[in-house]
């Protein structure tokens, strides 16, 4: 993909969660007194969501991973992140949050990763995966859910990803994907620029040894007008 209608979804993308941040009408008055009881009592919309409960459940709250991750990255974390949830009741060695949108995203007020970065509890980084800063082999668990519809280059990002897995880590992939009947019916999307089979993908799980692994028909997807199957993946890498 080129790096304008790249840089054309990530604009779409960063306006759409700037546009969600906005309470209207009542919720601009009411919200501010509610929202610190709510996430005391953690419900789950109170610090944001982006599907991210759905997907804990399908990756059956990720019970197979230890109580204590090591050193562990998201990439494409989005501005509500998936750590929230995987990290809970877990330690971990180092926790970073990365994605080109993270310092738009750590300027939303009551949210997760804000508070989380402001007490200095994650690190985040804003490369694209396909310029990744970090070394090879550098973390024990590697997460990337609902991401390479919206970067330049997936297999690169596939290779990354994996690459900065050491012996033994754990990849967690979440990636809903499209047939020619999808791209028939919904040729263009201005934020989600790439589209992806499940062929494209199982090169790069070869070197892994599932942990688990789930395919889902279209109607159990998120959005059966878009998307044939999708991918619920977690292996260690061998």
């Amino acid at each position: 993909m080129s790096a304008q209608r790249w840089y054309q979804a990530q604009s779409w993308e960063l306006a759409f969660w700037r546009d969600g941040q906005r309470k209207r009408a009542w919720k601009r008055l009411v919200w501010p007194l509610v929202a610190p009881g709510l996430r005391a009592i953690d419900w789950k919309r109170a610090w944001g969501d982006d599907w991210n409960h759905w997907w804990k459940r399908l990756f059956d709250n990720y019970r197979f991973l230890p109580t204590s991750v090591g050193d562990y990255v998201e990439l494409g974390c989005g501005p509500f992140t998936n750590t929230r949830l995987i990290l809970k009741g877990r330690q971990a060695s180092r926790v970073v949050c990365s994605d080109p949108l993270a310092r738009s995203y750590v300027s939303f007020s009551g949210r997760w990763l804000a508070e989380a970065y402001a007490a200095k509890r994650i690190e985040i980084d804003d490369h694209p995966i396909e310029e990744t800063p970090f070394t090879p082999e550098s973390f024990d668990v590697v997460v990337m859910i609902n991401v390479l519809d919206h970067v330049r280059d997936a297999n690169l990002c596939m290779r990354n990803a994996i690459g900065l897995l050491r012996t033994g880590g754990y990849f967690l992939l979440g990636q809903d994907l499209s047939d020619e009947q999808d791209l028939a019916t919904h040729p263009y999307d201005v934020g989600h620029p790439i589209r992806l089979r499940l062929e494209d993908l199982e090169p790069y799980l070869a070197g892994l040894e599932p942990v688990l692994r789930k395919d889902l028909s279209r109607g159990e997807g998120r959005d059966p007008r878009l998307h044939y199957a999708t991918l619920v993946y977690a292996g260690r890498k061998r």
